[in-house]
């Protein structure tokens, strides 16, 4: 069966070496008959004919997942997404790679954007909060286990770390044994001004480190927004990078399509009438 597959495939590759879906049927037969090597190279040969072929490039991409070759799967959906930057499964899938891969901070950044593209997707709420755990970052990872459980999924409990008040005085000191009797003398002298100073300078320190902890959250969001902005210039660029490797494969393509015609016309010209 996978046999006759392949055969056809081969004919059809032959008959039409320049159509796209030739290439990739036979890659498919290939894949399907466990031969991923020779899926591989017939992948790629599609994405010759036609760089934009979502198709070769996904599953070519899964090819690699499947021989644990990360960082060229993960090349063929960044690939996909600067087609298409709307392709949720390939913002998904980048986050997953990147997860394995180890690149925890660009995982969080796939699966956000595939959550952008669609905040119903369980699976990637799911999995976000798995990479955030991995970050240590046990309250992001929180909100996004409770947004899958209300879509539907089986989350496991996290531990929340509740952030403190500002203004929120330092807890009070532990109380001292009593001390001995003091003298009349000593009894005279005002009693209460040095524990008011001690909360007042208290008071100050806390409301100190409230306007420094402001300031530090502040310019985190302002890089935040810095990173962002940048993410999506880094994806305009990659757009453009595919569309200029496009033309230049399609071009390519008109110039070997020239040279078979010019051979054709040569060899026709060389016969004697």
């Amino acid at each position: 069966m996978f046999g006759d597959r392949v055969s056809r495939a081969k004919k059809a590759v032959k008959k039409r070496p320049y159509d796209v879906e030739a290439y990739y049927e036979l890659a498919e037969a290939y894949r399907e008959k466990g031969q991923l090597g020779e899926a591989v190279a017939e992948y790629k040969r599609a994405l010759t004919v036609n760089f934009t072929h979502t198709e070769s490039r996904r599953s070519l991409a899964a090819v690699y997942t499947k021989l644990g070759m990360l960082d060229e799967a993960i090349m063929e959906y960044k690939k996909i997404v600067g087609i298409n930057p709307h392709a949720k499964d390939a913002h998904y899938h980048l986050g997953l790679l990147y997860s394995q891969n180890g690149q925890l901070d660009e995982a969080i950044y796939a699966l956000k954007k595939a959550i952008q593209i669609n905040p119903y997707h369980a699976q990637a709420h799911y999995d976000l909060a798995e990479v955030y755990q991995k970050r240590g970052m046990n309250n992001e990872a929180a909100v996004e286990y409770e947004k899958a459980r209300t879509l539907g999924m089986e989350t496991p409990s996290v531990t929340v770390i509740a952030p403190a008040e500002k203004g929120t005085p330092p807890p009070p000191p532990a109380v001292a044994a009593p001390a001995p009797p003091v003298s009349p003398v000593t009894a005279k002298e005002p009693i209460g001004t040095q524990p008011v100073s001690v909360t007042k300078e208290s008071r100050e320190e806390t409301g100190k480190l409230s306007s420094e902890l402001e300031t530090k959250t502040r310019q985190i969001e302002e890089l935040k927004a810095l990173i962002e902005k940048q993410g999506k210039e880094l994806d305009r660029l990659r757009s453009l990078l595919v569309t200029k490797e496009h033309e230049n494969t399609q071009l390519k393509l008109t110039i070997k399509r020239k040279d078979v015609e010019i051979a054709e016309l040569r060899s026709r010209s060389s016969k004697p009438d």
